[in-house]
């Protein structure tokens, strides 16, 4: 029964924000869809860097617990 009561308490929360926003006027950023930014120049190379990084220091952690007797 709790569960149901839960469920009951946030759609009238949802429709009374629903309301709310067409009430006031106001955009619902909710619903506008998000774009991705592209990665470019430096920071598209440094992130290539830190990929290699830490495949490096992955083979040598397990190069490390591989020595270990």
């Amino acid at each position: 029964m709790d569960s149901d009561d839960k469920t009951s308490k946030q759609n009238d929360l949802d429709n009374d924000w629903e309301n709310f926003i067409k009430e006031e006027g106001l955009v619902n950023y909710n619903k506008i869809p998000i774009e991705r930014a592209e990665i470019k120049g430096w920071v598209k190379i440094a992130f290539w860097f830190l990929r290699i990084y830490i495949i490096i220091m992955v083979v040598l952690v397990i190069i490390g617990f591989y020595r270990v007797h």
